[in-house]
């Protein structure tokens, strides 16, 4: 569906906070771009590079370039690597730093990371050890990075035992989300970035009480909506990251709210399934499972279940996905010698880290997933 315009004249909206000693600020809706050939002399001085990929700069670099409006700290050139998880390979991080340092890239220069996910966890991880550590500028094309990966500071490549398990913490200086480079998304990237941004409101009980009337302007993919949603979203994850950047305190756990499910479901998939498809099915699973526990009321959790699956609407889940998902609990990421642990809720806004078992996980997966 076309995204519907915004009024002239209303700017995007900012806010700041820190990280890891990095200074980051956030720029959300239409116009943001506008923000970056002021901003990248700030931050550094020097040379910036741009990495992206063929698809992304066929359909958005125009709109890049001419917002940096030929800016001579800027190379013109960026920097490409493959579409999707091909980024993260060690080959092509090899690649990409090799040609950071070709090109001349200082410690009085930064990294512009201009795409999906993937290129924002490769870009940032090159960003991260170039020159042990340039700025880093998040630029996200897909609702799912703006919602979610852009803030946060993980950078990863994968290796063969696993996607994501070669990475560091590296903050990015800014994120820029301009709603205009998100309104072409096919239907089904746009409604899997959704299930970030359901995820997000079940953690912050003011922008889950605000979420339905967000909703029918998410549909239509109205700026405005979607600009508020993300900004949001990227407030919630924000006030987290900035009381535990490195996951030393183990406050970003909640932040995986849905995901011991959605990553099962996602490698039982063979990744087939979209990352916010299945984060829609862990987030029912979570409330179910929330209210096994005797945690939240069946009928708070009915309720939620109803608004997640009228904003996400999940398809049903191939029966091959089903049968295979369990086995791969696991070697679920978050799993330790004592177990499994999953992110439960005892009410929007007031998630709860809880020692779960695989069994309890598999018969929290909603019956209508099996339709």
């Amino acid at each position: 569906m076309p995204a519907r315009r915004a009024p002239e004249g209303r700017a995007p909206r900012a806010f700041r906070y820190a990280a890891a000693g990095v200074r980051g600020e956030v720029v959300v809706g239409e116009g943001a771009l506008g923000r970056l050939a002021g901003a990248l002399p700030r931050l550094a001085p020097g040379r910036w590079l741009v990495v992206s990929s063929a698809p992304v700069l066929a359909a958005q670099g125009t709109r890049l370039f001419a917002a940096l409006g030929g800016a001579p700290l800027v190379d013109p050139e960026p920097l490409l690597v493959a579409d999707g998880e091909a980024a993260k390979s060690w080959s092509s991080l090899g690649r990409l730093l090799e040609e950071m340092a070709r090109r001349g890239l200082a410690r009085d220069g930064g990294v512009v990371a201009f795409g999906g996910g993937t290129v924002g966890d490769a870009a940032g991880l090159a960003a991260s050890l170039a020159l042990r550590g340039v700025p880093l500028v998040q630029v996200p094309t897909t609702l799912l990075a703006a919602a979610d990966s852009a803030l946060g500071g993980k950078t990863a490549v994968n290796l063969a035992a696993g996607k994501n398990l070669a990475g560091t913490f590296h903050h990015p200086s800014l994120v820029c989300v301009d709603t205009r480079l998100l309104s072409t998304l096919p239907e089904r990237e746009f409604r899997s970035g959704l299930g970030e941004v359901a995820k997000c409101a079940l953690l912050d009980a003011a922008f889950w009480r605000r979420l339905p009337a967000l909703a029918e302007g998410l549909e239509a993919r109205d700026p405005e909506a979607v600009a508020e949603a993300l900004l949001r979203s990227l407030r919630l994850k924000a006030s987290v990251v900035s009381r535990d950047p490195d996951e030393g305190r183990g406050l970003r756990h909640v932040l995986n709210l849905g995901h011991t499910v959605a990553h099962a479901l996602e490698r039982a998939s063979s990744y087939r399934l979209r990352h916010g498809e299945a984060v829609a099915w862990g987030l029912l699973a979570a409330l179910r499972l929330s209210t096994a526990r005797g945690l939240l009321p069946a009928r708070s959790a009915e309720a939620a279940a109803g608004r997640v699956r009228r904003l996400l609407a999940p398809a049903p889940l191939p029966a091959a996905v089903l049968r295979a998902w369990p086995g791969f609990l696991a070697s679920d990421k978050k799993r330790d010698r004592s177990g499994l642990r999953d992110v439960l809720l005892e009410g929007p806004g007031r998630p709860r880290l809880e020692r779960v078992g695989a069994a309890e996980l598999v018969a929290s997966l909603p019956e209508a997933a099996r339709g």
